[in-house]
């Protein structure tokens, strides 16, 4: 997400507005089409010829996806998805409501993120069931449009969780999987382009270069493995299952 500045541990999330014109140009070179989420959930190519199209996303809903995405996006002629916590709209440092209908009007789609950023797999079933309905009733009554998919926060998955989000409506959840995913399936991968993210490697990406998910899917293990041992054998749980944590 191209962000003016970066902070504490979410700084590598933080993509400059240079780097995301660069990027934006090698999906224009590379011929690769973008579409929103929902067309491509629902991709299929009969006749073998055509390739996916790809869908950008965006999480957390921070004022800069108005003030520096929206713009490039706009200049590109991409459409993108913004994943939202509506109990963030409108606070200091966030999009507003007036910024998103206005993207929204662009073209831009906007999905649940739940009302609130917080872990949600940890949390109890009625919570879960009222974090994942609030957001999505909240954003269809404001925006006018269905809010089909949910982005977890931090990643963190549970089967009760995907349930949940089943039951209330959701097609599929979004992950933060580094992998190529199953179009039409309940869960949909999606690969993080970081601030390190350098044109070769976001290139390799794009084109799904084998070496470069198996890249990612080994650091991926290496790093987790030691947090599932901490929060499986000593801190307290509330019932996940099932968990992915992907830093």
């Amino acid at each position: 997400m191209p962000y003016r500045r970066a902070h504490g541990a979410n700084e590598k999330y933080w993509v400059s507005a240079v780097q995301f014109r660069k990027h934006l140009a090698c999906i224009r070179r590379e011929g690769r089409r973008v579409a929103q989420l929902r067309e491509l959930w629902r991709f299929s190519a009969a006749s073998g010829r055509e390739s996916p199209p790809i869908a950008l996303t965006f999480d957390d809903g921070r004022g800069s996806d108005y003030e520096f995405a929206f713009p490039l996006l706009l200049e590109a002629d991409i459409r993108a998805e913004f994943f939202v916590n509506t109990a963030n709209v409108g606070t200091k440092g966030f999009l507003s409501w007036e910024q998103m209908s206005e993207m929204r009007r662009a073209g831009m789609s906007f999905q649940s993120h739940g009302h609130d950023h917080v872990d949600l797999a940890r949390l109890p079933f009625r919570e879960k069931e009222r974090q994942l309905k609030l957001s999505k009733q909240i954003l269809e009554a404001r925006l006018g449009s269905e809010v089909e998919f949910i982005a977890v926060p931090y990643g963190r998955l549970s089967t009760e969780l995907v349930g949940v989000a089943m039951q209330v409506g959701y097609r599929a959840v979004c992950t933060s999987r580094s992998w190529p995913t199953r179009l039409g399936g309940q869960l949909v991968n999606r690969v993080a382009v970081y601030a390190h993210t350098d044109h070769r490697t976001f290139k390799a990406l794009l084109m799904g270069r084998p070496f470069i998910y198996a890249a990612r899917l080994a650091r991926t293990a290496m790093l987790f493995l030691p947090k599932f041992v901490f929060e499986h054998f000593f801190q307290p749980r509330a019932g996940a299952t099932g968990l992915e944590n992907v830093p």
